[in-house]
């Protein structure tokens, strides 16, 4: 999904991220993230930059290899 996004919009670049985690909490191998995302992106330099501020929550699994990685992300 994010390759095919990328190939269609070259020039994305993301301005500002910022993520505010109000509750966190791991079940076993299962994080999950409740809070805010502010991100300021622009689609292409002829763009203007969009602002997007969103609510939700995100769901991670631990790999194998000790890494993480996001399983649903939830934000609307």
């Amino acid at each position: 999904m994010y390759e095919e996004f990328r190939s269609g919009n070259p020039d994305f670049k993301v301005l500002n991220y910022v993520s505010d985690i109000k509750e966190a909490e791991i079940a076993g191998d299962w994080p999950i993230e409740v809070g805010n995302v502010q991100v300021t992106y622009n689609l292409s330099a002829k763009d203007a930059p969009v602002n997007v501020n969103d609510k939700g929550m995100r769901l991670l699994k631990r790999q194998s290899d000790g890494s993480w990685k996001f399983t649903l992300d939830g934000l609307k």
